[in-house]
């Protein structure tokens, strides 16, 4: 007989919809799988071809939205298994309590590898606690988070990478057309090499560090390099102000992730520098992820997750360097701008290297993660 699974989630972003079809056609003759949304991001609706419901929801504060029907929705549905994550979102919290009280099996789903503090979550820790030990079974982004489980003295034998991942495919390969075309849109010169961010313009991202990194850069290599800082975020204007004195750093404003493909290409090195706040730790950074599957090098934070984790490897296809120190990140942009050699082999290093980390592999955690729950 097939079994009911409920994956009781936050939203959809674009890149988890290959992840959900994925899944949902693995569990297929073993469990009707419906995902359950319980909030809603503004302009992140890629619901894709998979069983879901958008459940009612309301904010009483910033950060934290509650869909008051989960408990509801999760009866009349009547799963023989849940999995639900971020573990510091109400779709866990929910979930979590509604399989106790229920008796049904419950697999975590996280990415979060420290404690973030602030009031809510000091408050509601000694739940999140409770929930990574009283999981069944928990899937995780990567051996990262495992660790930091672990730290907190969780069972590892319960902990099942579930490697973090995007549409890595259709980041592969872009044209030389769409790129040539996107250069002469940004009028950036034909043998001009060019450094590229994508992401929030937040203060965790570290893009202080990029533009003081960048002043030194242009200093020492030939041709004049551009570096292109793609996205938006409350520092744009502080940050456009502190790169005002160079000429060949350009903000062109938020891209669409499908459109992203030829920036990608048209960069010759890939840079996230995030940092460490009181707050937030870059649980992984899948903009490295699509830029390592265009045949990119990249040069990350030992902060990044994804580095952490050991996807990117120093000197192999791409370079990890200390958080905040803006010297260390010119050297290694530098490195990569000045020499060819050097941005063929470790490009080339990342195309190979990402292409073992696809939905996949991420599916593969997962459902080994529900064979855990001892569902069946």
């Amino acid at each position: 007989m097939t079994r009911n699974l409920a994956f009781v989630t936050n939203y959809c972003p674009h890149y988890r919809t290959g992840f959900f079809e994925r899944l949902e056609a693995r569990l297929e003759g073993k469990f009707n799988s419906r995902v359950f949304f319980t909030d809603q991001k503004d302009g992140w609706k890629a619901y894709g071809d998979f069983e879901y419901e958008v459940l009612p929801r309301w904010k009483p504060r910033e950060h934290y939205e509650v869909a008051p029907t989960t408990f509801v929705r999760l009866w009349q549905y009547d799963p023989d298994v849940i999995v639900s994550g971020p573990v510091d979102r109400f779709a866990a919290h929910a979930s979590y309590l509604y399989a106790k009280a229920t008796d049904t099996p419950f697999a975590l789903w996280t990415g979060e590898w420290t404690l973030p503090k602030t009031t809510l979550r000091t408050v509601t820790f000694p739940l999140i606690k409770r929930i990574y030990h009283g999981a069944d079974s928990i899937a995780v982004y990567g051996p990262h988070i495992r660790d930091y489980l672990t730290d907190l003295g969780v069972d590892s034998d319960k902990i099942h990478l579930a490697w973090n991942t995007t549409d890595i495919e259709y980041f592969q390969n872009p044209t030389e057309e769409e790129v040539q075309t996107l250069r002469e849109q940004l009028e950036i010169p034909e043998n001009a090499p060019v450094a590229l961010y994508v992401g929030r313009h937040t203060k965790e991202k570290g893009l202080e560090y990029l533009i003081d990194a960048f002043r030194e850069v242009v200093d020492s290599v030939d041709p004049t390099p551009y570096l292109l800082v793609v996205g938006d975020g409350n520092r744009r204007d502080a940050l456009e102000s502190r790169a005002d004195d160079l000429d060949t750093v350009h903000f062109p404003g938020y891209v669409d992730n499908r459109d992203l493909r030829p920036y990608y290409g048209l960069a010759d090195v890939f840079v996230l520098p995030s940092i460490q706040t009181e707050i937030f730790r870059e649980p992984w950074g899948l903009v490295v992820t699509e830029a390592m599957a265009a045949g990119t090098p990249v040069v990350t934070s030992s902060t990044v997750g994804i580095a952490a984790a050991g996807v990117v490897q120093d000197g192999r296809n791409g370079y990890i360097v200390p958080e905040r120190n803006a010297t260390v990140l010119a050297d290694r942009i530098e490195r990569v701008l000045a020499d060819q050699s050097v941005q063929a082999e470790l490009g080339d290093a990342a195309a190979t290297d990402i292409m073992q980390y696809d939905y996949d592999k991420m599916v593969d955690g997962f459902v080994t993660a529900i064979d855990d729950t001892n569902s069946y």
